[in-house]
């Protein structure tokens, strides 16, 4: 057997450039996903603390919220008792962990020897099942003591739960600094303030909390100024604020730390508020991370952890905004938390499957090579061909279809199956078919009120409507003019109900304006003109198709509802005749026509009760203008 000669060296040229090209991109990838990966984790951890800061700003509007509903409630029944009171603060206490107590401190002043509360008669709760008490205020060393005698006093005048702070009944918030700026800020503003970080109890032994005041206004004076009454002191606790307000997957492997920027007085360390601490910072080979207890972690504390997570932020910041004070919350990651982080598996797939990529061109240009290039350029050349092809068939197909569905549209079925055969003219006659007109009442005056553009939108609402009311009855829409609808039933195809389908729908239409009425706020009604005979229908001309009708016919059903009554559905006698045995008719008696001189006309009323048909029966519009009592004939009396 011959030796097989080899390939020249250049032959393995695009190959080998290939391989280096797809290897160093694959590379390239590699490192660009990686530096992706650790900016989303970032981006992500980030995230997840601004998420955690809108949970905590959620969790305190809605408590604060419900602090300012118990204010709404005090002013709402000024003279509800303690036990409505305390009934109605249940559920605001029992809804909001966090909210440690609720009190209602009315505004007292001097009164000679006594003081008296402001507005007793106007705003508070009836102090019915209250023990007497007396308004104290709290020393330097925080007991309480009889208060000094002031202009005004603030004292809580009941405080619920009651029984954790039956001490504190008739305290004088104003005599603890942190609470007197509190109280005057809101005073002054208005709006509720908040005092805080504070100890409740105010006796230095209490937890760590927030304090938010309510300020309560009577009603206007003659000169149209309202009367301080009081406040709605509200206490948050601060020191379960995280495992209440956040969920416990967004508390696992991190510490996380509420600090307050702005704060009247910081009760721990450098303005801590809250903690949720898992594990300590770091601890193990590296270098230790501390933070000292019970401390918002510092500058150096944050720089240590970039040190220990380099590729990632160490700490993430967000801001917290709960009414006027503005606090920090910071997040920070603990030891285990490098070990559940996101690993790095987006870049190395990255890099796996670029390596792929780059195998499968260099094998297949290793395998072609001994096909020429002309047999290749011919089956590219043959295959964008029959592409073209295919394409250009598909677009045909889909003009095709839309031609018809144009012309079916304009024309019925049989009429544009004519045309396509190039029938010069189209002129049927059919000596039995009832046609319908029908004008909307009330429009035109609409006219004159909106646009154009309105009108048009209103129109094309309840015609549409119309035509598909026509297309459930079979019947033939031929055109409207203006606000004039023209339908007529028994062509291009005869039907020996044509009259019962056109009266059908008549009374359908009705129901379409009524509801069109209802949903709009429209007061429209209709004129509907119905009259059946002979007709002649057809397409005539060269340019834009019409399938009209001709005829006397036509004139008489036109006559119809030019003549008719608004709100009703007037017929010729040929039509009555066809359908008194299955609906009730209202005789209106003879008119004169305009062209025809005085003819019989009927209204039709309703479907008489033992008549069935497939749509809903409705029912006739009352005409209070024609007696409606109605006549009902029998067949006998109709044929004699």
């Amino acid at each position: 057997m011959p030796k097989k000669p080899s390939l020249p060296w250049y032959r393995y040229l695009p190959a080998g450039l290939i391989l280096g090209f797809g290897v160093s991109m694959s590379v390239a990838a590699f490192f660009m996903v990686w530096n992706w990966e650790d900016r989303r984790r970032n981006y992500e951890f980030l995230r997840g603390t601004e998420e955690i800061a809108k949970t905590l700003e959620g969790h305190f509007q809605s408590s604060l919220e419900a602090i300012r509903t118990v204010g709404d409630f005090a002013l709402a029944a000024p003279t509800g008792s303690i036990s409505s009171y305390q009934q109605f603060v249940q559920r605001p206490l029992n809804r909001h962990p966090s909210l440690d107590a609720v009190a209602w401190l009315p505004r007292f002043r001097e009164c000679g020897d006594r003081v008296c509360r402001v507005g007793a008669d106007k705003v508070g709760y009836q102090a019915d099942n209250l023990e007497p008490f007396q308004i104290t205020g709290q020393d330097g060393v925080g007991k309480l003591v009889p208060a000094p005698s002031k202009p005004e006093y603030f004292p809580i005048y009941y405080i619920e739960p009651r029984q954790t702070n039956t001490a504190y009944l008739g305290f004088d918030l104003s005599s603890v600094p942190a609470f007197r700026r509190a109280v005057e800020k809101a005073k002054n503003t208005g709006k509720m303030a908040i005092a805080g970080p504070v100890s409740w109890p105010p006796n230095g032994e209490g937890k760590p909390s927030l304090v938010a005041i309510e300020p309560l206004y009577g009603n206007p004076s003659r000169d149209g100024k309202k009367e301080l009454q009081g406040y709605i002191m509200g206490v948050l606790r601060l020191g379960d604020l995280f495992p209440v307000a956040v969920s416990k997957s967004d508390l696992r492997y991190l510490n996380l730390y509420l600090c307050a920027e702005t704060s009247d007085s910081p009760a721990q360390g450098n303005g801590l508020l809250a903690k949720s601490e898992s594990l300590p910072l770091w601890s193990g080979a590296k270098d230790a991370v501390v933070n000292p207890e019970n401390q918002c972690p510092g500058k150096a504390v944050r720089e240590s952890l970039e040190q220990v997570f380099p590729n990632q932020t160490g700490t993430a910041r967000s801001l917290v905004l709960v009414e006027d004070q503005q606090w920090q919350l910071y997040r920070l990651p603990t030891p285990d938390y490098e070990d559940v982080q996101t690993k790095h598996w987006r870049s190395w797939a990255t890099l796996i499957i670029g390596l792929l990529w780059t195998h499968i061109p260099v094998t297949y240009l290793l395998t072609s090579l001994s096909r020429t290039a002309q047999i290749e350029q011919l089956a590219s050349d043959r295959a964008r061909q029959a592409e073209q092809l295919q394409q250009a068939f598909n677009q045909l197909a889909a003009e095709q279809i839309k031609s018809e569905r144009l012309l079916l549209n304009i024309l019925p079925a049989a009429i544009a199956q004519r045309l396509k055969q190039n029938t010069a003219l189209i002129a049927d006659s059919f000596p039995e078919v009832t046609v319908l007109f029908a004008d909307i009442v009330g429009f035109t005056k609409l006219a004159e009120r909106i646009s154009a553009s309105e009108v048009v939108q209103i129109l094309n609402k309840i015609f549409s409507a119309f035509d598909g009311l026509a297309v459930s009855h079979n019947l033939e829409k031929i055109k409207t003019i203006g606000d004039a609808y023209m339908v007529v039933g028994g062509l291009p195809v005869s039907r020996p109900d044509h009259a019962e389908a056109i009266a059908e729908m008549a009374l359908d239409m009705q129901d379409e304006i009524a509801s069109f009425n209802a949903e709009n706020r429209e007061s429209f009604s209709m004129r509907i003109g119905i009259h059946s005979g002979p007709v002649v229908a057809g397409v005539i001309g060269a340019n834009k198709f019409v399938y009209d009708l001709w005829g006397d016919t036509v004139n008489v059903a036109s006559r119809m509802e030019s003549h008719g009554i608004p709100g009703c559905i007037q017929m010729s006698e040929a039509t009555y005749l066809r359908l008194r045995d299955k609906y009730i008719f209202t005789q209106r008696g003879t008119i004169r026509v305009k062209g025809k001189g005085d003819m019989t006309t009927y209204l039709l009323a309703s479907r008489k009760a033992n008549h069935q048909v497939s749509e809903a029966i409705a029912t006739s519009p009352a005409n209070p203008t024609f007696p409606t009592t109605p006549i009902v004939l029998s067949s006998a009396i109709a044929t004699s």
